[in-house]
């Protein structure tokens, strides 16, 4: 209950054009890392197997590392979520020119094709009946790496699984 009023007070924030975002530096290599370990108890219990692969640490940059741990635990549960028992989810990070780039690409179900460019939007759901989250979480997910001056997309492909790729400018956007 407490995470679904958060994700509202969230929406109400992002269309009332304040997203509260705090930037200070930061290596993002430990906040991969944090957000790993916090996941590992229900990778556990469903047998997925979470992997990073951080390459060049430190991930230094300038970013709210509050906001950008809550993308990424969205993008883990998805990915916990649709992925069958003895599957695999791994995160990898790295520089890419003035970029940090995460991804997370997990061995799910996948999203069908013609949904992909869909996911990120409000209460979008894959299945019509589907029960198993708000369909906020990537909305917001995706206001918060805008709002840092960067990109979330995803591809995927049915039965083997999706990949979501976020880049966060190095050093901050000037607002």
């Amino acid at each position: 209950m407490s995470r679904l009023i958060a994700d509202l007070v969230d929406v109400a924030s992002i269309d009332a054009g304040h997203l509260a975002i705090t930037t200070t530096p930061g290596d993002l290599a430990l906040t991969i890392a944090e957000a790993a370990d916090a996941f590992q108890i229900a990778s556990r219990d469903k047998r997925i197997a979470i992997e990073t692969q951080i390459v060049g640490e430190p991930l230094q940059g300038t970013f709210d590392h509050g906001r950008i741990f809550q993308v990424l635990a969205n993008l883990l549960t998805n990915a916990i979520k649709f992925t069958s028992p003895g599957g695999t989810i791994i995160l990898h990070a790295g520089r890419a020119g003035d970029q940090l780039t995460v991804s997370v690409r997990d061995t799910g179900i996948g999203i069908p094709t013609q949904m992909i460019e869909q996911v990120f939007e409000r209460f979008w759901q894959v299945g019509k009946y589907d029960r198993r989250g708000t369909g906020l979480g990537l909305y917001i997910s995706k206001c918060i790496v805008e709002a840092h001056g960067g990109t979330i997309t995803a591809t995927s492909t049915e039965g083997q699984g999706s990949v979501f790729t976020m880049t966060l400018p190095i050093e901050p956007v000037s607002v």
